[in-house]
This record gives C-alpha cells, sequence and structure tokens, in this order.
C-alpha cells in the first residue's frame, strides 16, 4: 500500500458543480529576492492581470532549477506557508503562479538522510519478522491432525520474495486439508477444520476468508441465510479496516505509521498480504521517488504533512468527491510563467491577453500511434483511444479543422501548418519540428521529462522548444511521470474550449496527481476561448460537463 491507496477515497459524482472561475484578486505571485528579473515579472505580471500588488510572495532560495529536498522542507515552503497565513491570504488565494528564477524541480531525499535509513531498517525487520512467523504458522498447521510431525521441510531463504512464502503456506494449507478429509474421527476432524480456519485467517486476513467463503455461497445456491449473514458482517469489518489504511496513507512516512499499517494488513490480508507491502514499500524506497516539480509541491503548502513518496491524488480533479476534500486542507491552483528568455516569457502574458480578446483560431492536430485500445485506465492503448476519441468528439461537435494521424511514426517537418492546440506521443526529449504556431497556441506532448528544464541551452525537451516556437502554454513532467499523471486530452482540450474557465482552472480539475511532477507553463488566468467557445456546455462530454453546472 502507497499513496496510490488513496484512490479510493475517489468517488465519480457528476452533481456538483464549482465555484465561478477563478480571478485576478484569487492569485499570488512567487518571486526570488535575489532575482531582479524574477521579481520584475512578478510586478510586471501583477500589473498586466491587474493582480494587488500585495500579493507578492518573495521568497529566499538558491537560484537554479533544482532546489534540495532539505531547503524546500526546512526553508522555503515554511517561508510561503507563513506568508500566506500572516497576511491573511491562505482563504483567500486559489492559484499561485511561479515566475523566472523560481526553482523548476526539487530533488530526492538524500540517501544518507536518517529518515529514510531509519524507514528502510524498519521495513527489513518487520520483513523477517514476518518471514518467521509465517515459517511458525506453517508448522502450527503441519501439527493438525498428526501426533507426531514427520514432514520434513525445506524453508525459504530470508532473501526469499513473499511468493515463495506463500507457496509455503499452500502446501500446508492442502496437505491439511487432505487430512481432515481423510480423518475417520469426525469430531477430530471438524475441531482440525476449525483451528484451520483460525489458522488460515492469519495468513491470508479477512479478505482470504470472505474470497473463499464467497466461493462457498455461490456453490452451495441457494445459500444458506446464516452465512450470507456472517458473510456480510466480515464484509462491513474489511471496509473498516480498509478505510483505517487508506487514511494512515495519508500519513507523513514513519516507522510508527508503518507499523499501524502493518497491524491492520494482517488483519485484513494476514501475514502474507504484510510481507507483500513490506516488500513492495523496500523496492519503491530504493527508487526513492521523492522527487518532484516545485510547482506540484507548492499545490500543498498548506499541508501541515502529507507522505513524500511518489503522488498524492489530487482534490481538485473532477472525480474527486467535494465531501472529502472539504475535510482536507486547502489544496492551490499552481501555474508557472518561465520560458527559455525573459523576453519570451514576457510574451507569454502579453500574448495571452491579446488573444484572449480576440479568440484563439487555428487547426487542431492529435497525434496517436494506432495502439489498440484498451480498458484499463492510464494504460497505453487506454491513453492512445482517449487521443482518438478526443478527434472524433471534436468533428462531431465542433466546427474546428481537426487532424488526426493515427500512424506510429509522428508528424514530421512542415506537416502541421497554422497549429492552435495539439496533443500527441511520442518522442522523448526530441522535439519535431513539425508546426507553425498561431499567437496563444496550447499544446503538450506525452512523454516522459519533457520539462526536464525551460532554459538549458541545447535542449530538445518538447516544453521548452515549443515555447521557443511560440506556444503560449504547455504542461509536462520535470523526472519520470508515469503515463496516468498526464491529464486525458479528451478532458483537458474540452473543458478549455468551452472558455468556462481559465489554462490554470482547467489544468487543475484534469491533472489526476498533485506533490509529483507535472508543472504547467502558461498564464493560469489565459483563457483563449472565453469571448469565442467553441463547445456548448450541453455538447461537453460528461466527465467534464457537470464542473460548470453552478456556472450562471
Amino acid at each position: 500500500m502507497s499513496k496510490c491507496l488513496t484512490l479510493a477515497l475517489l468517488i465519480f459524482s457528476q452533481t456538483t458543480g464549482v465555484r465561478a472561475a477563478l480571478g485576478p484578486d484569487e492569485v499570488a505571485i512567487i518571486a526570488v529576492r535575489t532575482s531582479k528579473q524574477s521579481r520584475e515579472l512578478a510586478e510586471y505580471y501583477a500589473e498586466a492581470r491587474a493582480i494587488p500588488k500585495s500579493q507578492i510572495c518573495v521568497i529566499d532560495c538558491p537560484l537554479g532549477e533544482t532546489l534540495s529536498r532539505r531547503d524546500w522542507e526546512a526553508k522555503v515552503r515554511p517561508a510561503i506557508r507563513n506568508w500566506l497565513v500572516s497576511n491573511n491570504l491562505d482563504q483567500k488565494i486559489r492559484c499561485l503562479v511561479t515566475v523566472w528564477d523560481v526553482p523548476l524541480k526539487i530533488g530526492a531525499i538524500d540517501a544518507a538522510n536518517p529518515v529514510l535509513v531509519g524507514l528502510k531498517t524498519n521495513f527489513e525487520t518487520q520483513r523477517l519478522a514476518r518471514q518467521k512467523q509465517i515459517i511458525g504458522l506453517a508448522g502450527e498447521i503441519d501439527r493438525l491432525l498428526v501426533a507426531k510431525l514427520l514432514l520434513e521441510r525445506k524453508f525459504p531463504k530470508p532473501e526469499a520474495p513473499q511468493k515463495e512464502y506463500s507457496d509455503l503456506l499452500e502446501e500446508a494449507l492442502k496437505r491439511a486439508q487432505g487430512r481432515i478429509r481423510e480423518a475417520k474421527d469426525e469430531a477430530a476432524a471438524a475441531h482440525a477444520a476449525q483451528q484451520l480456519e483460525q489458522l488460515y485467517l492469519r495468513g491470508g486476513g479477512l479478505s482470504a476468508v470472505l474470497r473463499a467463503a464467497q466461493a462457498k455461497i455461490t456453490a452451495n445456491a441457494p445459500a444458506n441465510p446464516e452465512m450470507v449473514r456472517a458473510f456480510d458482517i466480515r464484509q462491513g469489518e474489511l471496509a473498516g479496516l480498509r478505510a483505517g489504511e487508506n487514511a494512515l496513507a495519508g500519513v507523513l512516512e514513519s516507522p510508527s505509521r508503518d507499523l499501524q499499517i502493518l497491524g491492520l494488513l494482517q488483519q485484513t490480508d494476514g501475514l502474507l498480504g504484510a510481507l507483500s507491502w513490506i516488500e513492495q514499500q523496500q523496492e519503491l524506497w530504493t527508487k526513492n521517488e521523492t522527487h518532484a516539480s516545485f510547482d506540484n509541491e507548492l499545490s500543498l503548502v498548506l499541508w501541515m504533512e502529507h507522505p513524500l513518496l511518489r503522488w498524492q491524488n489530487n482534490v481538485w480533479l473532477y472525480t474527486f468527491e467535494p465531501s472529502v476534500r472539504e475535510m482536507l486542507p486547502t489544496t492551490m491552483m499552481v501555474a508557472r510563467l518561465e520560458a527559455p528568455t525573459f523576453e519570451l516569457t514576457k510574451q507569454l502574458i502579453n500574448t495571452g491577453i491579446t488573444v484572449e480578446n480576440e479568440g484563439l483560431a487555428g487547426k487542431f492536430y492529435l497525434d496517436a500511434r494506432g495502439l489498440q485500445a484498451e480498458k484499463n485506465p492510464g494504460s497505453y492503448g487506454d491513453y492512445d483511444q482517449n487521443l482518438r476519441d478526443l478527434g472524433a468528439w471534436l468533428k462531431e461537435n465542433t466546427k474546428l479543422e481537426v487532424i488526426v494521424d493515427n500512424e506510429g511514426k509522428l508528424f514530421q517537418a512542415g506537416e502541421c501548418p497554422g497549429a492552435a492546440l495539439y496533443c500527441g506521443w511520442y518522442s522523448l526529449a526530441n522535439y519535431v519540428d513539425a508546426f507553425s504556431w498561431k499567437p496563444g497556441s496550447v499544446a503538450y506532448h506525452i512523454a516522459s521529462s519533457e520539462a526536464d528544464t525551460l532554459r538549458k541551452p541545447g535542449s530538445n525537451v518538447w516544453c521548452k522548444k515549443m515555447l521557443e516556437r511560440g506556444v503560449c502554454g504547455t504542461l509536462g513532467p520535470v523526472y519520470e511521470p508515469y503515463l496516468s499523471a498526464f491529464p486525458r486530452p479528451l478532458d483537458f482540450f474540452t473543458l478549455l474550449l468551452s472558455g468556462k474557465l481559465p489554462l490554470g482552472e482547467v489544468y487543475a480539475r484534469t491533472n489526476p496527481y498533485t506533490s509529483w511532477v507535472m508543472v504547467l507553463v502558461g498564464d493560469p488566468l489565459y483563457n483563449p476561448f472565453k469571448n469565442a467557445p467553441q463547445i456548448t456546455r450541453d455538447k461537453l462530454p460528461d466527465t467534464v460537463r457537470f464542473l460548470l453546472d453552478s456556472e450562471p
């Protein structure tokens, strides 16, 4: 169980709308004190968008694209949080904008950090303890209905994976079931069966017992009412324990938290489930994916603490249950105003305002790969199909000129004139100069680390190159994101085309994760279709239409 387990909090509600679209008075700007250009750009943006100058937060931090995790946790994060609270902005501000010279990335926890060392040490201790308990459990099962234990076993070694310990229990269980079936003493057999059920519970937990009970109920139709009632009671018990596991998954990692999780896991999934979780955690902490984009981490600046490994589910995602969101600390929308040069960064602001008044016009290019559709959310086939679905939906519901490439190769040089919108994949860190971009264009390329840098000379990552070529808004990951971290194209672009929400809010409502690696580059107040919407509310996909239910 990792932070992914908080996915259980997602409920696909389609009935709750949102407040009015993001406005200038709800935006605060983050700049760097030692950078004259950073402070200059903050003031320039504030004036251009009528954001009060009192809503500029100037921070002290080293210059450079990567900030250490230590500096973020000990200095920068507390400073921004204190500024918001002390200026009574923590309840007013909905969006933070990072500008020129604010770090782009936050590094991972140092391998020698005492916290990380303590976590790893605890996992190894708990792993060995669970292995010993499983071996002991197999011995108890072997002793059922035998006067003298004759069976000699070869036990798995400490470095063996969980599967070998699972196989050990499975073999012991089958042998015991065989002895019970063959026993001539019915009373002794019944007593042994009861004992075996308790031992099975210790090994596989409530979930395993319920699976066996479900199979028994299905096989013995019509079902025994008492058996069904007992099954329902235990199902409720399992649901309560799972809720406890999910709640603990949202707490900052520590040995004490992990011991509590293991205590619950042994009830829900037994010793085998606990051992499996420990092995998963050891693998994850070996990877040490505690890095993040500065902006994605900044979104949780008002949270007192949260797990650092991988991601948190974004509470602003349209699928997140509003009643759960209300119980959590405020999550900020975050966008970045930074391009390869200072002048280009200013142009992001100027071009956006100009185009917003006139409306963005041009072609929409979609570059799918011809992959077979998959039903597994977040898979390659799923995202590829989503691009094709977007193309079909746009052709049916808008007057836009839409070009969909469903071949394995990408659009090639010069093939995409007059591009206003684009989404496609997959050319890793290698921008293909296929496009002539219309002023105000919005585009993103689905690939790893395409926002690894926004300014490094010679880099060919897509976000940087698209900004150089004239794109006004883009998004991408600063490290490996995993595919599920990208907004789903159908949701992101249809919501943008409605003109009801600005870029920053469209991203916030469709971005799956916070405290992770994605970054939105562009003016969050930019709304290219505000005065020229391409989609009426009634024609929006069901997935995002409900977001606008409360709009006038």
